[in-house]
Order: C-alpha cells, then sequence, then structure tokens
C-alpha cells in the first residue's frame, strides 16, 4: 500500500502495517534506487501529522532494512533514538521528521557508529506503545482520503467514490478475491471503488471488447463505460482488476445475454493480458 497526502493524492511512498521482528506497527520503505519512494520525507510528515492529530504523543522507531536486521538481530540494537521513546511533541511535523531522519545517519548497514554520515531515508518501523490495530494504522496511511477507498455495496457511493478517485493517480490496487456480500432482499456484493477507478483510467475511455469509443460523456466529463466482471461475482468472481473490463453497454448486454457470449469472453481472455481465468 502507498501513504496518501492531505489531498488525497496517492504518493510514491510505500508502506505496510505488520509484525516483524516482534513488535507491530507502520514499516516505511526506504527511498531509493532512484526514484523508488522518492516521496519518503512527505509522507513521514504525513503520517508524524496524524499520529499528533490522533493524540499519540511518543512512538519507538526501529531501522527494519534487510541488512541491519542481519547484522543487527536484536531489534533493540536498531532503535534509531537514544531514550525509550521519540518524542511527537514541541515541534512541528517537519521538524520532527527532520530529527527522527537524522537518527537513520548514526547507522551503516552493519551496526551504529558516532559520526552521523549514512542515508536518512532507511526502511523504518513505527511503533505506538499499545496499539496493535491495523483499524488505527489505515487511518494514518489514508488520512481523510480512507473513506473513498472503502469498499461499498451501495451503487450510488460507489460512483461517487469512483468519480473522485478517477481524478487521482492510482497504482494497480489489490481488490478483495473473495468479496463480501450482504443479504437484502437481493445479495448484493460490496466492490472496491479502486478496481473500478483504476479499470476506467486504463481504458482511456475506449471499449475493450469492441475497441470503440464510448458512446457519450457524463456531466463531469468522463467517458461513459461500464466495468464488468468476466467471473461474476455470484459465481465467486474475484472484484480485481485480473477479474474486470470496461465495456460499453452494447458489449456488456452482449456479455451477459447473447448468444455467442462465450466466444465473447475467450477473446477477452485472449486480448487483455491482465486477465486471469
Amino acid at each position: 500500500m502507498q501513504i496518501f497526502d492531505n489531498d488525497g493524492t496517492e504518493l510514491n511512498a510505500e508502506c505496510s502495517v505488520v509484525e516483524e521482528d516482534g513488535v507491530y506497527g507502520l514499516i516505511l520503505e526506504s527511498w531509493g534506487p532512484a526514484h523508488r519512494n522518492k516521496d519518503y520525507n512527505i509522507a513521514l510528515d504525513c503520517i508524524i501529522e496524524r499520529l499528533i492529530s490522533y493524540g499519540v504523543k511518543n512512538v519507538v522507531v526501529y531501522l527494519a532494512s534487510s541488512t541491519a536486521r542481519k547484522h543487527m538481530p536484536s531489534i533493540a540494537e536498531r532503535k534509531i533514538h537514544p531514550g525509550e521513546y521519540f518524542a511527537l511533541v514541541g515541534n512541528s511535523p517537519r521538524d520532527i521528521r527532520q530529527e527522527m531522519c537524522s537518527y537513520q545517519s548514526h547507522f551503516s548497514s552493519t551496526g551504529r557508529k558516532e559520526i552521523p554520515s549514512g542515508n536518512r531515508t532507511k526502511r523504518v518501523i513505527i511503533c505506538v506503545p499499545t496499539v496493535n490495530n491495523e483499524k488505527f494504522w489505515n487511518r494514518v496511511i489514508y488520512g481523510e482520503s480512507l473513506d473513498i477507498l472503502l469498499p461499498t455495496d451501495d451503487e450510488s457511493i460507489l460512483n461517487a467514490r469512483v468519480s473522485r478517485l478517477i481524478k487521482k493517480p492510482l497504482t494497480e490496487p489489490d481488490g478483495y478475491k473473495s468479496p463480501s456480500s450482504i443479504e437484502r432482499l437481493q445479495k448484493v456484493y460490496v466492490r472496491d471503488p479502486s478496481v473500478k477507478a483504476w479499470i476506467l483510467q486504463k481504458s482511456k475511455g475506449i471499449c475493450e471488447s469492441c475497441g470503440e469509443k464510448a458512446p457519450f460523456y457524463l456531466n463531469d466529463g468522463s467517458p461513459y463505460l461500464e466495468v464488468h466482471h468476466v467471473v461474476p461475482l455470484s459465481s465467486a468472481g474475484a472484484d480485481t482488476i485480473s477479474n474486470c473490463v470496461a465495456l460499453c453497454p452494447n458489449c456488456h448486454r452482449a456479455l451477459h445475454y447473447s448468444q455467442n457470449a462465450k466466444k465473447l469472453i475467450e477473446t477477452l481472455y485472449i486480448n487483455i493480458e491482465r486477465l486471469k481465468k
């Protein structure tokens, strides 16, 4: 997953929420080589700002690079700050981030050193004492953007979230291989808005079956195409990009009702590399 900034834009800053070496927290991947995770500092500013806004005053930060873990197997050796905790009070998020990163420069790939000279954007795990809740960390990762990324069974809410997401840069979403369902008068499936938005974004307004342009534009200026699950959700199909295509309304109906629907589906699998049976 990636950190989102305060405008709801996905940053080039990869992270994960895991238990590693006996501690639970948020791992922020290192910057580099080249432009990999180049938004590291912006992401760390956002993380610190959100932790402060949620009332967190202290964290514990450990170096988590693969080489550090190899040469310093005890996680206690890899705590980057001298005190028991690293304080998030008394300065701006940016100043706090700079202090946190300066501590990183006291480590090489093999251990702690007296004179700081190492890079300041290493792979770290940030822990909040007594917190081992993924929902908490999701709020830190996504900020105010969390709501628009949540799956929903309501078609109108799904489309509203998609219309916001489609205007933002998106990485390939994981989706949900086994979407949860809610039984009302009929069973409806919870849908991932980022999957639908990504499929529409990648189609660039062109039907992935017939190759024709979308038949019209919506009020927000986006081309109208429909996202179809090749294996229906009702048949245990996944709500992932490997099971979704963007279609014009005619092709969508054809895949559901035409006499040659099976042939059309096979053609999709042949022509669209991301689709997987």
